[in-house]
């Protein structure tokens, strides 16, 4: 079967989907960038040249299945014409179809990122103590980050990382440790890590519970820094907004 290079490359909607054609195979990403449909295409490249309106032929148009493995979004439509990419989404849970239009551009789906691994992730080395209030850092009290070559480990939690920062004017002087795989904005556990000059702060996920701010500094600064407000609050139930003040809960990652 002959293919266009018009239809190679990539496409963006702006927010919603991102999709990858190479010759006959296309990869559908959703808004997070997750792959969601991996499929094999068949249409009339010499229809597409000519600039006439050209159905895409999907071999799976599923994009996501609920219970018993039924589906509960698919594309209904999905064709090229005027140097756009036309679809429609449609539902099992309702009957709105949504369509959209894609255009072609000259990057991946992970151009808002800026990867920094070489130029951070050698002073990131080695082990930071989590700040607290008590002030006790022996041996038996205290917590630790510890960072080898691309991966860490707190307590329980653990996950690969990269170094980053994003495109956009609001973020691009701010780093981040995010995990590896670009399409997660978590690890298990813990939300990313902001990089600053001499600490690196994250929040623990547990659910129904309102966190405070962990603070990690090297050893001989953690008495020298200055600890964030949101580091200093305690812990929150979210399920009984009367209930302000929790008592501090053992953390989950502790011995």
């Amino acid at each position: 079967m002959e293919f266009s290079d018009k239809l190679n490359g990539y496409w963006e909607e702006g927010y919603h989907f991102y999709i990858e054609i190479r010759d006959g195979k296309m990869t559908v990403r959703d808004y997070r960038r997750r792959i969601t449909l991996e499929t094999s295409i068949q249409y009339d490249a010499e229809s597409l040249r000519n600039g006439l309106k050209t159905p895409i032929k999907l071999e799976d148009n599923v994009l996501s299945y609920g219970g018993s493995n039924n589906p509960m979004s698919w594309f209904e439509d999905f064709y090229f014409q005027d140097g756009m990419i036309m679809l429609v989404e449609g539902y099992s849970f309702m009957d709105r179809k949504d369509p959209y239009t894609l255009r072609k551009v000259d990057h991946g789906p992970f151009d808002h990122i800026i990867i920094r691994d070489d130029e951070f992730r050698e002073r990131l080395q080695g082990v930071w103590l989590q700040w607290s209030s008590s002030g006790d850092y022996s041996k038996d009290k205290r917590e630790e980050l510890v960072i080898d070559g691309d991966r860490f480990r707190w307590g329980m939690y653990s996950g690969r990382f990269h170094v980053i920062s994003y495109k956009s004017s609001y973020h691009n002087d701010s780093v981040y440790m995010v995990p590896w795989d670009l399409t997660e904005n978590e690890f298990a556990g813990c939300c990313r890590f902001e990089v600053l000059p001499d600490m690196l702060t994250t929040y623990e996920i547990i659910m129904d519970m309102n966190t405070p701010m962990s603070v990690f500094a090297r050893e001989e600064n953690i008495d020298k820094i200055d600890v964030p407000a949101n580091a200093k609050a305690e812990y929150r139930n979210t399920m009984n907004p009367m209930i302000l003040d929790e008592p501090l809960p053992e953390p989950p990652h502790s011995r």
